[in-house]
């Protein structure tokens, strides 16, 4: 037989064993490449999922930072009020005076007309009306703001509960729509370590109160009496109200032979308004003092004056939203502005008789027997705690969210389920723990504002006002998330886990 013909069909054998090995790398190639693409889609999942709830837990902070400052407002808005209360009540009582017997023989006696005439302008003001009316709703204001101040304490309680309740589902519903075969390992991973660090990040901040003897009412009190939550008219109210007249006396005032050389009358008003120490109780303070001069000159150009006493004690009022009761403090609580005490300076200053002698009587009917600070507010459980510096491993990222995302393999199309049997020879569970991909994934909360300034909104342009480091609290919405590395704790457990 020729050579050639013997030799003939041998490269078949060849072929045919390329073709195999060939197609078994193929499938290899495919089986991995799947399994590669469906990993990385499954970890692209689980970043998002983790970062979504870092999100809400962030959102959680920055809602009772917003709800907390809106709480500051709003009993800077009772401190408001009944100084305005007290403020309005004595200006009554003051036009009342100017309108008596004495001050309307004076005022139409000893000046001339013209040097009159904001004496006859604020004489002719609604002032009394005014009063009755301020004072028949603002009580109902007061408590009504009161009542709002506790609604939003229930908000923040509400909503930081529902978001520890909620933040895995909430995970596993962007994981889901990211890689729709793909959740959460609600039970086992979940359950033994995700639960444990919602329950840690929900105690990291906690109910505080706001008017017991505590570091942490003391922060909250601090906040709302601080010049920059309070106005003038709560701290100190020395403005002088327009009556008075200034003018050349007539000869009435100044009979002949002496001559005529200037008159002047007018009202010394102080009031102020203070937190008392137990912090429950705002009370306030106004008195008004009457006072005016003649100055003549005798036939010998020799200067002489007398003294217009017709406002006799003067006048004031109070008052109070809390416990009824007398003042019983002239300070109240220790960080009240300085320029509060003596309630603006009323007690010490040019009305201090009329002033004194309303402290003895007290501040009158409550406006709101609950008042002064609410009960509660929400902060960081440990106030005072001083982080080395600002990072955020040390500003709330220590407590990380933590999920263990799964992939089934019976829904990976490898080779053996797109060719059934007849690609079992290569099969592609071997490489998946429990015929399942995981991935894990972390994501945090933390806080941050920068002391260096610029014109961007970024973590550059968040600035305090006195440049300082400000490290995490539940009063300033700078709360932020991010992704972060896995906890070794989490890789161990999700080892173990089924």
């Amino acid at each position: 037989m020729p050579v050639r013909a013997a030799q003939r069909g041998q490269a078949l054998v060849f072929t045919l064993l390329f073709a195999a090995i060939a197609l078994v790398m193929s499938l290899v190639l495919y089986n991995s490449g799947k399994l590669a693409t469906t990993k990385t889609q499954l970890q692209n999942a689980a970043d998002a999922g983790a970062y979504s709830g870092a999100v809400l837990l962030a959102r959680d902070h920055n809602f009772a930072a917003y709800t907390n400052r809106a709480m500051v407002a709003n009993q800077v808005s009772v401190a408001q009020l009944v100084s305005l209360k007290s403020y309005v009540d004595d200006a009554a009582a003051t036009h009342r005076r100017m309108k008596g017997t004495a001050h309307t023989v004076a005022a139409d006696t000893i000046p001339y007309s013209i040097g009159r005439i904001p004496w006859t302008i604020a004489s002719a003001l609604p002032i009394e009306p005014l009063a009755a009316a301020y004072d028949a709703v603002a009580p109902t204001a007061v408590i009504a703001l009161d009542k709002l101040i506790a609604i939003m304490q229930l908000a923040q309680e509400a909503h930081h509960d529902a978001t520890a309740v909620n933040v895995a589902l909430v995970a596993n519903q962007v994981v889901k729509r990211n890689d729709p075969n793909a959740g959460i390992s609600m039970l086992s991973f979940q359950t033994a370590y995700t639960a444990n660090q919602i329950k840690e990040w929900a105690s990291y901040t906690t109910r505080q109160h706001a008017n017991d003897a505590t570091p942490q009412a003391d922060r909250f009190a601090n906040v709302v009496v601080n010049r920059e939550s309070t106005d003038e008219l709560v701290r100190k109210r020395g403005n002088t109200l327009v009556a008075s007249w200034e003018s050349l006396p007539t000869e009435i005032a100044c009979p002949p032979p002496s001559i005529p050389i200037f008159t002047l009358y007018g009202f010394h008003h102080d009031g102020g308004t203070i937190l008392s120490a137990n912090q429950k109780r705002w009370m306030a303070l106004d008195a008004t003092q009457g006072a005016g001069v003649v100055i003549c000159e005798t036939e010998l150009l020799i200067p002489f004056f007398y003294l217009l006493p017709q406002d006799g004690p003067g006048g004031s009022a109070g008052a109070l939203a809390g416990r009824a009761g007398r003042y019983g403090s002239r300070t109240g609580f220790a960080g009240n502005p300085s320029e509060t005490r003596n309630y603006g300076g009323a007690l010490n200053g040019l009305a201090a008789i009329p002033a004194n002698a309303r402290y003895r009587r007290g501040p009158g009917a409550s406006m709101d027997a609950n008042g002064g600070l609410q009960d509660y507010y929400r902060d960081v459980a440990d106030t005072a705690a001083t982080p080395a510096n600002q990072s955020a491993d040390l500003n709330g990222a220590q407590r990380p969210f933590t999920i263990e995302v799964r992939h089934e393999g019976s829904t990976i199309r490898t080779s053996s389920k797109v060719l059934g049997a007849g690609a079992s020879v290569v099969r592609a569970d071997e490489a998946l723990k429990g015929d399942t991909l995981r991935a894990l994934a972390s994501g945090a909360a933390y806080f941050f504002r920068a002391s260096k300034d610029t014109s961007a909104f970024n973590r550059a342009g968040w600035q305090r006002a006195d440049k300082r480091t400000e490290m995490a609290n539940l009063f300033n919405p700078y709360w932020q998330a991010q992704l972060v590395e896995n906890p070794p704790a989490a890789l161990a457990a999700s080892v173990v886990a089924p």
